[in-house]
């Protein structure tokens, strides 16, 4: 299923390139010989990269390619594509895997909170946190956190990966979201687990409330959050695209976005390649993750 959705998803997007308005061989010619680039330049660029031929070739020609690991080369740069996507993957991944990090913490620490405080204003001031972070756009986020933190006190740079102070705001901004979104599932599972009877019979034997909470009712509502959590980490990915704009991330985002500008085609593709392939894999390994935490789940019927 996972192939076939790649498939589906590549086909739509190259299908999508070639009926957009502008030309890729145009583009290139301009960059080659300046702007009197004559049209038989035009011809011959468009005929060797065979942007001539019907779109299903031309995406049989990339697919036969791309199954042998080459992903062709940049019509922007000219260097190889999975070159520059090796390059920048790291960093996105560095990106990715501290925001997600982040998010698990905010949210489960929030979420847990939320329904084990069930008196006082704590709990409603987090479930209005949580719609916020869920509620705000992520690139109108990433624009009140340079004003405060960078244009306003001076304390973090606005751009780039220079250091640790460098990683906080995109960071943060990748993981409130997904931080919101899970606060609330976690909160509502564990409050369910909590009104169980084995809760009530661990209560009823004298076993502490945070022992009861993290030892009795967290497991079995962590299952349940599982597929929740996986989605949102996996829109962390695809969200770098505008954070790391925003915030100048030298990674995968930034440079898909200056291809889609350029109309670099085989560059668009890659990058598509990676943010699909890399959702697909993070909600199956949750799947994987799932199954093998609740037993439920292994249990086969007989008949």
């Amino acid at each position: 299923s996972a192939v076939v959705v790649l498939l589906v998803i590549t086909f739509g997007t190259f299908a999508l390139i070639r009926v957009t308005p502008g030309s890729t061989a145009a583009s290139i010619a301009v960059r080659q010989a300046g702007p009197g680039a004559s049209q038989e330049q035009i011809d011959r660029i468009r005929h060797e990269l065979r942007l001539d031929e019907s779109v299903v070739a031309q995406y049989g020609v990339w697919l036969a390619r791309a199954l042998r690991g080459d992903l062709g080369r940049s019509e922007r740069s000219g260097r190889p594509v999975a070159a520059e996507i090796g390059e920048k993957l790291p960093r996105t991944a560095f990106l990715g895997l501290g925001s997600a990090f982040l998010a698990l913490v905010m949210g489960f620490g929030a979420g847990i909170v939320a329904a084990v405080v069930r008196r006082g204003p704590l709990p409603g001031i987090l479930r209005v946190l949580a719609l916020v972070a869920v509620s705000v756009p992520t690139f109108w986020m990433s624009f009140v956190l340079i004003v405060v933190f960078s244009e306003h006190l001076g304390l973090l740079p606005t751009s780039g990966q220079a250091g640790p102070a460098s990683w906080i705001m995109p960071w943060l901004v990748l993981a409130l979201p997904a931080a919101g979104t899970t606060s609330r599932v976690v909160a509502v599972s564990l409050t369910d687990a909590l009104r169980q009877q084995y809760v009530t019979a661990a209560r009823a034997r004298g076993v502490a409330a945070w022992t009861r909470t993290v030892r009795d009712a967290l497991p079995n509502a962590v299952g349940a959050t599982l597929n929740v959590t996986g989605l949102q980490l996996g829109t962390l990915l695809t969200g770098s695209v505008v954070v790391e704009t925003v915030f100048g991330w030298p990674g995968v985002g930034a440079w898909f976005v200056d291809s889609v500008r350029f109309r670099d085609s085989g560059a668009i593709l890659a990058g598509v390649l990676v943010f699909a392939g890399a959702f697909i894999l993070v909600t199956r390994t949750i799947d994987v993750v799932q199954t093998a935490s609740d037993p439920r789940l292994r249990r086969t019927e007989v008949r």
